[in-house]
């Protein structure tokens, strides 16, 4: 992976997750929305976003909000940063938290467990 797109992908990522926070009024987008990874492409024009949505039973509609209202994240991402071409957005929902989490309360699960005995 070459440092520019290192780059693009920090700042990406940065920029849509205020963008987020801040500025879009979606309806369908709820709960907390966290940017946890952008993967753009060699040639700098697709950028897939992966987000974590918190609670579990908002995932599906915020997906579906984030994909409808890509078009208006990217222009306001556009206006926040200074690129040639902002890439166009695919959002994916990004599983590894959940999974961590899980590994940690297992972990932890297991701890009392031993503690206990």
């Amino acid at each position: 992976m070459s440092v520019r797109s290192q780059q693009v992908e920090s700042v990406l990522r940065r920029t849509i997750g205020y963008v987020l926070q801040h500025q879009l009024a979606d309806p369908r987008v709820r709960g907390m929305v966290s940017v946890t990874r952008v993967d753009v492409g060699k040639n700098l024009r697709q950028a897939v976003v992966f987000v974590s949505v918190l609670p579990a039973n908002y995932e599906s509609r915020t997906l579906q909000g984030l994909r409808s209202a890509a078009g208006r994240i990217r222009k306001l991402a556009a206006g926040a940063i200074t690129i040639r071409a902002i890439p166009h957005l695919d959002f994916r929902l990004d599983g590894s938290l959940k999974k961590q989490a899980a590994v940690f309360d297992a972990i932890a699960e297991g701890m009392a467990r031993e503690e206990q005995e």
